[in-house]
């Protein structure tokens, strides 16, 4: 009998626990009275446990059933824990969003890391492709300032191959620089008459002026001036000499109209 009274006494105290609590905030609600601060903090702190007082209840509640009196009293803590554990997986949940927010942000920041030195590394590729080719030219444009020979065979017109892709470039570069003109001037050595060497410069000239208007070269670009066997490059003739007077010399000149429209401005 006394066991069944002291379990009565904590039910009804686990339920008029929660009803009083509801009671008070009803009346406070209804006075229009100022509350202190100390009394909100209370009202606050109150709502706050909620979840805390429900947990407290109902282990409470649970505890006394399975256990008496002493079940009540185990049950109520461990009715405050379920209570808080409600709050903490509420908190979990919010930490883990954010934790894969992150992992996203994370993700996009390396793409766009990668994505960036990709960049670079083709930047720093094209640089180097742009600054051989910008050593090539130089040399080139040196050498047509000079004044660049390309040699023929003994009574022959016919371009070489190996003198080819140096043709290649001249067309590149006079593509490239609009401004200038290229003068081309042909030879032969002397062995033979002077009208068959006059001949044979002239046909020379033309296989390499009708080469470089193929490889894009405007022919209104290309000068050419045939000299035969008149100006050799040495006095004495012999076998060695004569292998240089073979030739078509190429010399890049500047347009004579825009210097002269440059003068007058």
């Amino acid at each position: 009998m006394m066991k069944k009274t002291l379990i009565n006494m904590l039910i009804l105290s686990v339920f008029a626990a929660p009803i009083a609590n509801v009671s008070a905030k009803v009346s406070l609600q209804n006075q229009p009275l100022l509350l202190e601060p100390q009394t909100e903090l209370m009202i606050e702190q109150e709502e706050d446990d909620g979840e805390a007082l429900i947990g407290l209840g109902g282990g409470a509640l649970l505890g006394a059933l399975v256990g008496g009196p002493v079940g009540a009293i185990i049950g109520g803590f461990t009715g405050t824990l379920i209570g808080q554990s409600v709050s903490d997986t509420d908190t979990v949940k919010t930490q883990q969003q954010h934790i894969a927010l992150q992992r996203q942000q994370l993700a996009s920041l390396a793409a766009k890391q990668q994505a960036s030195e990709q960049r670079a590394a083709e930047y720093a590729l094209t640089q180097k492709q742009l600054d051989e080719l910008l050593a090539e030219q130089h040399q080139l444009l040196s050498e047509l300032a000079l004044g660049m020979n390309v040699q023929f065979r003994t009574g022959s017109a016919e371009l070489e191959s190996h003198f080819l892709p140096q043709l290649d470039n001249v067309a590149k570069v006079m593509k490239r620089l609009s401004e200038s003109n290229l003068e081309l001037k042909g030879y032969a050595d002397r062995r033979g008459d002077l009208a068959y060497n006059q001949a044979l410069s002239e046909q020379r000239l033309l296989e390499v002026r009708g080469y470089l208007i193929k490889q894009g070269v405007a022919p209104e670009r290309i000068t050419t001036q045939a000299f035969g066997a008149r100006m050799p490059l040495n006095d004495q003739q012999d076998s060695e000499s004569d292998v240089f007077d073979r030739r078509v010399t190429l010399t890049m000149q500047p347009n004579q109209g825009l210097m002269a429209s440059r003068v007058t401005e």
